[in-house]
């Protein structure tokens, strides 16, 4: 069963066009029999068509496919597809050294590529499209076509003698794995990554990377920036506010207490107050007291990162809070009055 949809499937998908490692790996995926069987046999039992030896052999067969399949597919990658990708990934010369990595090309990896035909910058694209990587080529761009969390794809694309390594790739996981990966092959070079929320920005500067950019993050300072200046702020106290807002924002830790007229960041402790057991939305945080709540710890010490609206406030919980000191102190007073 495992030998016979292996080479079933990975003759499917090569007939499509896909290379063979692709091929490859989609047939170790598949070599398990499906759950489905289980109630095909069960049915035919009922009916009387099969018999108890056949429905405990399909049983049997059924679970040590799938405990087959998990190894296989935990064993593949680094085994066997590797060094396929490593043998024939590029079209294009990679470069020797002095260049930039950049894993994906979506639609930020694929701006910042341009960013970098402009400028006549050196850099290799790690894509796991094959339609882009074909595009790529014909182009005469250097990629390599594979996985960024895998070492062998990364030797590929020179990563170790790179001088900078941009993670653009929009799936959390595979952003975390390429970004450990890169830091592995490369221990000095400056990393770039993406990440969308707070929690999985803290996991990538865990990893190794340098500098993580949040779109949403990023996206608030720019209309903040045209909304001060639109409204003739000098560019000094604009400047000095976002300084302060990006920090409280995209890490756990926010600028230290100050004073004088910007934001701060505070940690409350709920303790009994009336802002307990009510969700933001409920509590009305922002429209009552102007600060934005930046995360929740709760008490068993598990942490919330940029809570939605829906999130509960717990008594005990300690909520990191973003505003004027003004602002903080109502809050407290609330949070602390039963």
């Amino acid at each position: 069963m495992v030998v016979g949809k292996l080479v079933i499937w990975t003759g499917v998908v090569r007939l499509f066009g896909y290379p063979l490692a692709t091929a490859f790996l989609v047939g170790v995926g598949l070599t398990q029999i499906g759950e489905f069987s289980f109630i095909l046999v069960q049915v035919a039992r009922a009916a009387g068509h099969v018999g108890a030896d056949v429905y405990n052999a399909t049983l049997a067969a059924s679970l040590l496919t799938i405990l087959v399949n998990a190894t296989l597919v935990r064993l593949a990658p680094p085994r066997w597809v590797e060094p396929r990708h490593a043998d024939s990934a590029t079209a294009a010369p990679v470069p020797n050294a002095g260049h930039v990595v950049l894993c994906g090309f979506g639609r930020v990896g694929s701006a910042v590529g341009e960013a970098f035909d402009t400028f006549g910058l050196p850099y290799t694209v790690v894509e796991r499209n094959p339609d882009v990587i074909r595009a790529l080529r014909a182009r005469g761009v250097p990629s390599v076509f594979g996985d960024a969390g895998q070492t062998a794809v990364l030797h590929a694309a020179g990563a170790e003698h790179a001088v900078l390594i941009v993670v653009a790739l929009p799936d959390a996981d595979a952003a975390s794995s390429a970004t450990r990966a890169v830091r592995a092959v490369n221990p000095h070079a400056p990393i770039i990554a993406r990440a969308h929320r707070l929690g999985e920005a803290d996991d990538l500067r865990h990893r190794g990377a340098t500098a993580v950019v949040q779109p949403e993050l990023e996206a608030a300072a720019t209309v903040i920036r045209h909304a001060l200046g639109a409204m003739r702020l000098p560019d000094a106290a604009t400047v000095s506010y976002l300084e302060r807002f990006r920090p409280a924002m995209a890490a756990a830790d926010g600028p230290p207490a100050t004073e004088g007229s910007l934001p701060e960041v505070h940690e409350l402790t709920l303790a009994g107050g009336r802002l307990a057991d009510q969700s933001l939305r409920e509590a009305q945080i922002r429209e009552r007291f102007g600060v934005t709540v930046v995360a929740i710890r709760r008490k068993d010490g598990s942490v919330v990162f940029n809570p939605s609206p829906d999130s509960v406030l717990r008594d005990g919980d300690q909520v990191r809070v973003f505003g004027l000191a003004q602002q903080i102190h109502s809050m407290r007073l609330e949070a602390e009055t039963a």
